[in-house]
């Protein structure tokens, strides 16, 4: 994904907000003195920037790196961070001004084809210890995910298998007059239930959606137990070619419409971020709500410590019905810039973030699933036991197209091409908010759209020499209810 013509004052203010940020969250009193550090060694800054919440100002990975600032006192980190698209655009703008920070962790917007198609990463081979990859656990580094050309350029920093998972005030379920301990496991349950809270408990709705920005991904997530082949790109790997228009997808569009229609989905929804939406559900203004990985953690330490909550896997349409998310062992945490002027430090500060010791402690400390062997002999929280159960009994392994030389190619030409445009999300959002009648129509267009901008890619990758098509991408034997064994 090729990024250029920004206008060069939104790059310099960006810069001047990031400089100042990254300033006023740097510790102090952490062993420099000047421009020397303890032992008369000349002192080295390093700037990290971090889309995880866990590294705003005062939470855990913040408070991490100051411990890596006392094991390493003549490294000092600036660390700044920001958020969804306030990252994106920081980070690009960073990028075409040519100062990129010394360790970034990105959002989903920078897979790996996309940051080496720009050039904005350096492998971490020969940077750090030998046992490195003995850390984590199997298939946690994979080509296209995490290394490319069998460099390693990224690890995990959560478990791979995740995704998305119910969470339900059991609370609101008793004083509803429902049992709290039965939460709703299909369709009509969901709705059942949430017409009683409605009529139980006044000011208080079912379900809370943030669909400013997570429309598409909820009607994906719905969706995706009726065609478990789909991933939440849209993409079907049985088919090998991009799907948003599938019965399925709209029997879940229409399945939100229904929900919309009997009054049960909390009306802020349709203007609100995924941030507003958790207030609206930590506030107990809503009983249900569909959400990731991070969400025990946000709810005990960014949401005000939640009370009487519980999480259990997505309802599915009809009983019977299997429940399956897809997605990889392997994943991508934080990279070391390709202009970084202090390598060995910057690897040093990865070296730490990936230790046991960091690992272990965000378990319990921070109530994140780390991806380390011994993950379940350490949890020490119910709701965060209860959300790796559902991921172990739902997640499934899909396959890895980008381990394939030409595929991979394909995928970063992919990234260079302009998205169709209007996206997923907003046609979800128009359908839902009710000012795009034809939606239908519209999902047609858009998997046309992306389906020949596949192919363009494909052909442009053919012409520059690579051997590639879509049968790299198609897997007839995968069908979303078990592992995909990587051959």
């Amino acid at each position: 994904m090729k990024f250029k013509g920004f206008n060069l004052f939104f790059v310099l203010i960006l810069i001047l907000t990031l400089t100042l940020s990254a300033c006023s969250s740097a510790t102090k009193g952490n062993g420099d003195t000047g421009d020397k550090g303890k032992n008369n060694k000349e002192a080295v800054t390093l700037k990290l920037l971090s889309s995880h919440g866990q590294f705003n100002k005062g939470n855990y990975g913040y408070r991490q790196v100051q411990e890596f600032m006392k094991k390493h006192p003549n490294i000092k980190v600036e660390v700044t961070f920001a958020q969804g698209n306030n990252f994106n655009d920081t980070l690009l703008a960073l990028a075409s001004s040519n100062d990129l920070p010394d360790v970034f962790q990105p959002t989903t917007k920078f897979p790996l084809n996309t940051l080496v198609e720009n050039d904005w990463v350096q492998p971490l081979d020969g940077l750090l210890p030998n046992d490195f990859k003995n850390r984590f656990p199997e298939g946690s580094f994979a080509e296209g995910i995490n290394t490319s050309d069998s460099k390693i350029y990224s690890f995990p920093r959560i478990i791979g298998k995740k995704g998305q998972a119910f969470f339900y005030h059991t609370d609101l379920l008793k004083e509803a007059g429902l049992d709290p301990n039965q939460p709703p496991k299909t369709w009509a349950e969901l709705l059942e239930k949430s017409k009683q809270i409605v009529k139980k408990i006044d000011g208080v709705y079912g379900l809370v959606i943030p669909l400013n920005d997570q429309a598409g991904s909820t009607a994906l997530s719905l969706g995706s137990s009726l065609q478990p082949t789909l991933d939440t790109t849209g993409f079907d790997y049985q088919k090998g070619q991009y799907d948003f228009n599938s019965p399925n997808v709209v029997k879940a569009i229409d399945y939100l419409l229904q929900l919309k229609k009997e009054g049960v989905i909390h009306p802020n929804s349709y203007t609100q971020s995924l941030t507003d939406s958790q207030g609206v559900w930590a506030n107990k203004q809503a009983a249900f709500m569909i959400n990731a990985h991070h969400f025990v953690r946000v709810s005990e330490f960014e949401l005000g410590s939640v009370k009487d909550y519980d999480v259990t896997k997505v309802p599915v349409p009809e009983e019977g019905i299997q429940y399956s998310q897809l997605a990889t062992s392997a994943d991508f945490n934080a990279y070391i810039s390709s202009t970084t002027k202090h390598k060995k430090e910057a690897a040093l500060l990865i070296d730490w973030l990936s230790s046991p010791e960091y690992f272990e402690k965000q378990v319990t400390e921070d109530l994140l699933l780390s991806p380390i062997p011994n993950l379940k002999e350490i949890i020490n929280n119910p709701a965060l036991e209860n959300l790796a159960e559902v991921y172990e009994e739902t997640v499934i392994e899909r396959p890895i197209p980008e381990s394939d030389k030409g595929a991979f190619e394909v995928k970063k030409i992919e990234s260079t091409l302009p998205a169709p445009q209007p996206d997923f999300n907003q046609i979800v959002q128009g359908a839902l908010v009710g000012e795009l009648k034809d939606w239908k129509g519209q999902l047609k267009e858009l998997t046309d759209a992306y389906n020949a901008r596949f192919e363009q890619a494909i052909e442009k990758a053919k012409s520059g020499g690579t051997d590639v098509s879509t049968d790299k991408f198609t897997f007839p034997d995968f069908d979303g209810t078990k592992d995909y064994i990587q051959k």
